[in-house]
């Protein structure tokens, strides 16, 4: 079947990879040279998580990911995951921390937040009255060491990608105006982010785009800590990254934006993001040695969406909605090709339109 995948970034290139392999004749297009920051999917870590507390689903998903996370590492010849440890922390009760603690296979006992300080030798402090989860199965993605690797695998396994060619909006039937030429396919899947609703106008009031910022702290006794997902108003995540940095974001904090034009970051963002670092990281420095901006595309619920247009035959709108989808990269061809082959998948049924993900919206950070 051929095949075109609008948007290149994690999740179009995992579905060329499966579809190619799978023996599909496959093309990736996207409007941005490779390896660009303008999406969603660049970066040096991302976290990685076995037991996301978003819901079931979520962990079943990241359970099948898991052996397939091995097998690229083997094609690659490299690691991509590093096992750090993670700290699951919000105020007492918080249902994010409740539920990592439900859906997680361990030893499920809660810390105290007072607990946290000597546990990390003062490198990383909570207030007293939290409640913590400490989970083993978190680390780190290299998520740009990812995406280099599929940038080379795909076209081995005979998917074809094409840069810097932009599919024309809205996106009408099996033939896509790619640049100057038109070429006719037997199923389109728009991956393309924030860039999805204005692909598919028919999902457009589904999808908002969301401007964020990150920043990298720096310790005077830099050493691995564990990744920090804390349920409280701005949703703080923390991962440790190269050069002996840490890096927080705020999952819940920053305004719409189009991705077109979207605002580098500023004073107001460094000082936001420093007075987590403040709280949570007394070793760092709350200074941030430099930051970045990323787009996330959220749905009402913040669950994923991976649906079939209701108005075009055979194009699916596969949207991973940013802030938590990287730790599932390989499963996302898997689930293209279910679609693809007519394949019936729980994954598809519950982030589709007609039944969404099992997991309530917790306001929890989904890094």
């Amino acid at each position: 079947m051929k095949v075109a995948v609008v948007g290149l970034g994690i999740a179009g290139l995992s579905i060329c990879a499966r579809l190619a392999l799978s023996g599909h004749d496959v093309i990736g297009l996207d409007q941005f040279e490779p390896m660009h920051q303008r999406g969603s999917s660049h970066g040096d870590t991302r976290i990685m998580r076995l037991t996301p507390g978003e819901g079931e689903t979520y962990v079943e998903l990241a359970r099948r990911a898991a052996p397939l996370w091995r097998t690229w590492e083997g094609l690659a010849g490299q690691p991509f995951i590093q096992w750090t440890g993670g700290l699951m922390a919000g105020p007492s009760g918080s249902p994010f921390v409740t539920s990592c603690q439900r859906l997680s296979r361990g030893p499920a006992a809660l810390l105290r937040g007072d607990a946290i300080h000597p546990l990390t030798r003062g490198a990383i402090a909570m207030p007293r009255e939290w409640d913590v989860f400490r989970q083993e199965d978190c680390g780190v993605i290299a998520a740009d060491a990812v995406r280099a690797f599929l940038l080379r695998q795909a076209p081995r396994w005979g998917a074809r990608l094409v840069h810097g060619k932009r599919v024309t909006a809205p996106i009408e039937g099996l033939t896509l105006q790619i640049g100057d030429d038109r070429a006719a396919f037997d199923a389109v899947i728009v991956a393309a982010g924030a860039w999805g609703g204005a692909l598919l106008p028919e999902f457009a009031g589904r999808l908002a785009v969301k401007r964020r910022v990150v920043a990298w702290f720096q310790s005077s006794e830099p050493r691995i800590l564990p990744v920090l997902c804390v349920d409280n108003e701005d949703g703080v995540y923390g991962m440790p990254a190269p050069r002996g940095l840490y890096k927080l974001g705020l999952h819940a904090a920053g305004g719409a934006t189009s991705p077109d034009d979207v605002r580098e970051p500023d004073g107001r963002d460094a000082e936001a993001l420093a007075e987590h670092a403040r709280l949570l990281l007394p070793k760092h420095d709350p200074r941030p040695v430099r930051m970045a901006r990323c787009l996330y595309t959220v749905t009402p619920d913040e669950h994923f969406l991976i649906a079939p247009a209701q108005t075009q035959e055979r194009v699916l709108l596969f949207s991973a909605c940013s802030g938590h989808g990287f730790k599932y990269a390989p499963v996302f061809g898997q689930l293209a090709q279910e679609w693809l082959e007519g394949v019936p998948s729980p994954e598809l049924l519950a982030f589709g339109l007609s039944g969404r993900a099992g997991a309530t919206r917790l306001g929890a950070p989904k890094a």
